[in-house]
């Protein structure tokens, strides 16, 4: 609903939003089960090495788990844009959102009892008021200036509150069977007898009986994962400020009306979404290098989790962009750009669960994803296009036209891997390859023990062909190295014809994008290191020394070939960088 109060120079709206939501969102992972074999052969014989699996208890229906909530959204805002002048106008208002809704995930008395609150947060009663500032400025007819300043807060939390519905620990569970190299088998409440039962004569249609014994046992279920939201969340939200300038210009010789222009964006974070996990605690141990080291609060072979949604402070951005763009009388169009981005955040929380944003996010602290450069932030970035329209016959036009990009790759951080389900190095669970590497001063690094002199050579020398050396000695930052540059041109062509019907025509059209990989298979390709962008060149493990567990680091190779080290590589993103060419009709009339 919206209302609008023309009076004077000054122009008021006054609008409110309201909106009821209703979820219901039956997603949980490894219903069916999530098999791993070691080999082809272990997999025709059906001898898996691990199962991870989840569903429903008792029931074992996965529907009986999903999340189910609603809530509404009430938005309340009021601007004024204000006519200073003829060549000043200023727009200020105040805009509100808050949530209201009944909903509450069922309450895990395990988890309470491990925290002292429930784990059953909710959207509802959160609000955020958003002030907004923002001018348009043109002294005189060639130049003209804008900008503005808030507090800006999009979207809905949606995904985040359902995971606290979906993983309440107590409608769900799951568990995590490995049978180790010696033969013994690990996991919470996992034995010889129902090890064996679950992991042999796997035939992939059913889920054996010993793991839904498992999977329902009571004391499992008690350290069943659980995904909780601080009682105390802020709804996201950031400060941003914008600044712009445009300047038509007289070249002379070159010409009138070259557009010059160019733009500011600043924006820190008030406040963002952050996880981690509950269920470990520092033990008082640090790895080599001066990390804390955790250990879970349950029992040692706990690989499950509490994760905990709560806010960061921590982000900002710096972009800036230089604009330059002319259109010539006989037909010719041409413009070019510059960006700079200085982007850094905390979590990037691109997952659509708690357990991943936690579990993959890259991390300085085991237990949470570290500050540094964002994995969004395309450092330099060079946009262009060029294109040519023409009334060669009659008024049919003809038209050629590029459109290019060339950009520095994605950033990627170098870390090492630790193949534990909840790793023997840092006592935290996640993605094996999350943990920011140690650079060694050399093959002589009192903190680093090798598998082998050959393999610490190898080693050594790839530190120093990647860059990797400027950090000899220090734990390498997040983000801190960007993949191959990029440059992409798409083609497009359109050609007006009559119909012989009044003053319709027809249009044929062909679009090349990527014509860059159609002249040269090797152009136009984007190769970066996969998602969530790292690099895992070792793997490690603690080395012991007298009362110390964690007194060296100990390397061994993440890639061989013949036992000794091979360099990870990169990745070529093959839909990316193929050409497509599409080509069609369009009549208009």
């Amino acid at each position: 609903v919206q209302a609008r109060l023309t009076r004077g120079n000054h122009d008021i709206r006054v609008f409110t939003d309201i909106q009821s939501a209703k979820v219901f969102n039956s997603f949980l992972q490894r219903s069916s089960g999530d098999y791993y074999f070691d080999s082809i052969a272990d997999f025709m014989a059906g001898n898996a090495q691990r199962l991870r699996y989840a569903n429903a208890v008792p029931s074992l229906v996965p529907e009986d788990g999903a999340a189910r909530f609603s809530y509404q959204s009430y938005t309340f805002g009021a601007m004024d844009t204000w006519k200073l002048s003829s060549v000043l106008n200023v727009s200020y208002g105040l805009r509100y959102d808050m949530y209201g809704g009944h909903s509450r995930a069922v309450v895990n008395p395990n988890f309470v009892a491990r925290y002292g609150f429930a784990n059953n947060a909710f959207l509802s009663g959160r609000g955020i008021l958003q002030p907004r500032f923002g001018f348009d400025y043109k002294p005189t007819p060639r130049l003209s200036f804008r900008g503005g300043v808030g507090i800006f807060s999009g979207g809905t939390p949606d995904v985040y509150f359902a995971n606290s519905f979906s993983n309440t620990g107590v409608l769900t569970n799951s568990i995590d069977v490995q049978q180790l190299n010696n033969g013994t088998f690990s996991g919470v409440g996992v034995n010889a007898t129902n090890g064996a039962a679950i992991l042999t004569n796997v035939n992939g249609a059913v889920i054996p009986s010993a793991a839904n014994a498992l999977l329902t046992n009571a004391s499992v279920s008690g350290t069943s994962t659980t995904n909780a939201v601080d009682p105390n969340f802020k709804i996201p939200s950031q400060l941003r400020a914008t600044f712009s300038a445009t300047y038509k210009a007289d070249l002379g010789a070159l010409g009138d009306d070259w557009e010059i222009g160019g733009d500011l964006f600043y924006s820190t974070v008030r406040n963002q979404v952050y996880f981690t996990d509950l269920r470990v605690r520092p033990n008082g141990t640090f790895t080599p290098d001066g990390r804390v080291r955790y250990s879970p609060i349950t029992t040692a072979n706990d690989t499950n989790s509490d994760i905990y949604l709560t806010n960061s402070k921590l982000g900002r951005s710096y972009v800036a962009v230089a604009r330059l763009r002319k259109s010539f009388d006989f037909g010719l169009d041409a413009g070019v750009n510059f960006t700079y981005q200085n982007i850094k955040d905390q979590n990037p929380a691109t997952s659509s669960t708690a357990g991943s944003n936690y579990a993959a996010g890259v991390s300085l602290d085991p237990n949470g994803p570290a500050y540094g450069v964002s994995n969004d932030e395309v450092k330099y970035s060079f946009k262009y296009d060029v294109s040519f329209e023409r009334e060669f016959f009659g008024d049919y036009k003809s038209r050629i036209a590029l459109f290019g990009e060339t950009r520095i790759g994605r950033p990627y951080s170098f870390t090492f891997r630790d193949t534990a389900a909840r790793s023997t190095t840092f006592g935290t669970i996640g993605t094996g390859t999350r943990y920011l590497l140690y650079v060694p001063t050399g093959i002589n690094d009192p903190l680093v023990v090798w598998d082998n002199a050959n393999n610490a050579a190898l080693f050594d020398a790839y530190v120093n062909s990647t860059g990797l050396s400027k950090y000899r000695g220090k734990i390498a930052p997040r983000n801190a190295f960007n993949s191959k540059w990029f440059t992409r041109i798409d083609l497009h062509l359109s050609q007006e014809l009559p119909t012989g019907i009044g003053n319709s025509r027809f249009t044929l059209f062909a679009d090349i994008e990527n014509f860059t990989n159609l002249l040269n298979k090797k152009w136009g390709q984007i190769r970066e290191y996969a998602f969530p962008y790292t690099v895992s060149p070792v793997q490690v493990t603690c080395v012991a020394s007298g009362n110390n567990p964690c007194a060296q680091y100990r390397y061994t190779p993440n890639q061989t070939s013949g036992g000794a080290f091979t360099a990870p590589t990169d990745t070529i993103y093959a839909r990316q960088s193929l050409y497509a060419i599409r080509v069609g009709a369009r009549f208009s009339f």
